[in-house]
C-alpha cells in the first residue's frame, strides 16, 4: 500500500463573511478555544501521519507566518492572487510532484477523539486499485445545502461497507436534494488534479473552485469515493459567524 505523506491546506481567501474579525486576523488564525483553526487541522494531519505540510497564505498574513515559522512539518506557499481553493491547490503543484495528496480547507475542523483515524481511512481508500479520489462525506439539512459542495452516489450494496461511490459533486447547487450530502472537506485526490484544475473554468467571483475539478473526474468515469463520517465526529464551519461561534463552545 502507498503511504500518502503530504497534504496541502489552502489559506490565502480573504475571509469576508467574518469582518470585521478578519481585518485584524485572517479566517485560519482566528481563535478556536485556546488554539488558531489552522492548528486544530494540522495536529489532525500529524496524528495520521502527514509530515509534510503545505500551507498556501497570503504574503501579508505576518501573524501566520510568525506562528508557524519554527514548525519544520509546515511549508508555507504564498499566494496574492485570491483565485480560489482552487488556484490556491495549483500553487502547490511542484511541492506535491507527482505524488498523492491530502487536501483539507482551513475553515473545516473536525472534533472528535478519531478524526485521525478517520482520516487514515480516508487516506487507505485511495491506495485501492483505480481509485482517483476519496472525499470525507457528512449528511446536512436542506437549509444549508446552497452554500456547500453536495455529492450524490449510488449506496454500496454491502452492509458492512459504507464507502459509496460518488456521482456527481455540485458547488452551491440550485436544485436540493432531498436528504443532501457535503463535503467534509477532506480530499485525498491524484496527481491528476492539477492538470483538471488547468482546464477547469473560474466561477462568476474570477475564483477557481476544486468542485468542479473532481465533478470533472467523476464525468471522465474516474472512481471517486465517498466516505460518510463516523459517529462521534463533528465537521466544523468557522467560515461564517454562526459556524465559528458553534465551533469556538466545542472546542473550549
Amino acid at each position: 500500500m502507498k503511504t500518502i505523506s503530504k497534504a496541502v491546506i489552502p489559506a490565502a481567501g480573504k475571509g469576508t463573511r467574518m469582518r470585521p474579525l478578519t481585518n485584524y486576523l485572517t479566517k485560519p488564525m482566528l481563535p478556536l478555544g485556546k488554539k488558531p483553526v489552522l492548528q486544530h487541522i494540522i495536529e489532525e494531519l500529524k496524528e495520521a501521519g502527514i509530515n509534510k505540510i503545505a500551507v498556501v497564505v497570503r504574503s501579508d498574513d505576518q501573524k501566520m507566518i510568525e506562528y508557524f515559522e519554527d514548525d519544520t512539518a509546515v511549508q508555507l506557499i504564498f499566494d496574492d492572487s485570491l483565485s480560489g481553493p482552487g488556484g490556491a491547490i495549483l500553487k502547490t503543484e511542484s511541492f506535491v510532484k507527482n505524488e498523492e495528496f491530502v487536501v483539507v480547507f482551513a475553515d473545516a475542523p473536525l472534533e472528535g477523539s478519531g478524526r485521525s483515524r478517520y482520516l487514515n481511512d480516508l487516506i487507505s481508500l485511495k491506495s485501492k486499485e483505480g481509485v482517483m479520489g476519496a472525499l470525507a462525506i457528512y449528511p446536512i439539512g436542506k437549509e444549508e445545502a446552497s452554500s456547500r459542495g453536495v455529492v450524490k452516489f449510488e449506496a454500496n450494496r454491502s452492509t458492512d461497507d459504507k464507502t459509496v461511490r460518488l456521482t456527481d459533486i455540485i458547488e452551491k447547487p440550485s436544485v436540493i436534494p432531498e436528504d443532501p450530502w457535503a463535503t467534509a472537506c477532506r480530499y485525498v485526490l491524484d496527481n491528476k488534479i492539477f492538470d483538471i484544475l488547468k482546464r477547469t473554468t473560474p466561477d462568476k467571483n474570477n475564483e477557481l473552485q476544486l468542485t468542479p475539478a473532481i465533478r470533472k473526474m467523476i464525468q471522465n468515469e474516474d472512481i471517486v469515493l465517498g466516505y460518510p463520517l463516523p459517529d462521534g465526529i463533528s465537521r466544523h464551519d468557522t467560515g461564517n459567524f454562526e459556524g465559528y461561534f458553534e465551533a469556538f463552545r466545542a472546542f473550549t
